[in-house]
């Protein structure tokens, strides 16, 4: 009976395609975003410390993620609504990268794309095990907001976004 139940809830959380799960200790709203080895899509290495100056929105993602495909037309739509001084980056866990290339191809968007294979980075230094996940980053680099999971792209989200934005990072 004890299987049952684990089963159940194992199911459910599948189903969910994602796992709430907390964060490091190093890593926590209001403390400073930690550096992450991303490469993009040619292979090239980028450092999120050269967009200071700006907020990052930053969101996990892979091409077998299920609510992570149905929720990137509203990520996109809400992404259109932004100023340049927000950078949405997309970083994709898949561990092939020429899957989220192809998905891109069919798909395109206009963020600025990363990869971390398999989520190596963002397991070890975010503490990351699911996905879809968001991160908004303030100008000085400083993580404000975290959310695992699916997020209503709403005008409370670019509300949050907004108040970020005019704080400047103080």
């Amino acid at each position: 009976m004890r299987y049952i139940g684990l089963i159940g809830v194992m199911s459910l959380f599948f189903l969910q395609g994602c796992d709430r799960v907390g964060l490091s200790g190093d890593v926590a709203e209001g403390k400073p975003f930690p550096e992450l080895k991303l490469v993009t899509y040619d292979n090239e290495s980028f450092d999120l410390r050269q967009l200071k100056g700006k907020v990052v929105v930053l969101k996990l993602w892979a091409t077998w993620c299920g609510v992570c495909r149905e929720e990137a037309p509203k990520f996109l739509e809400f992404s259109k609504q932004l100023d340049d001084s927000v950078v949405v980056i997309s970083v994709s866990v898949d561990k092939n990268l020429n899957l989220p290339k192809e998905y891109l191809l069919d798909n395109p968007d206009p963020f600025l794309h990363l990869f971390d294979q398999s989520m190596v980075q963002t397991k070890l230094v975010l503490k990351a095990n699911v996905i879809p996940q968001t991160y908004i980053i303030d100008q000085k680099g400083v993580l404000r907001y975290y959310a695992v999971g699916v997020i209503e792209w709403d005008a409370r989200m670019l509300t949050k976004v907004q108040t970020i934005q005019k704080q400047g990072g103080g």
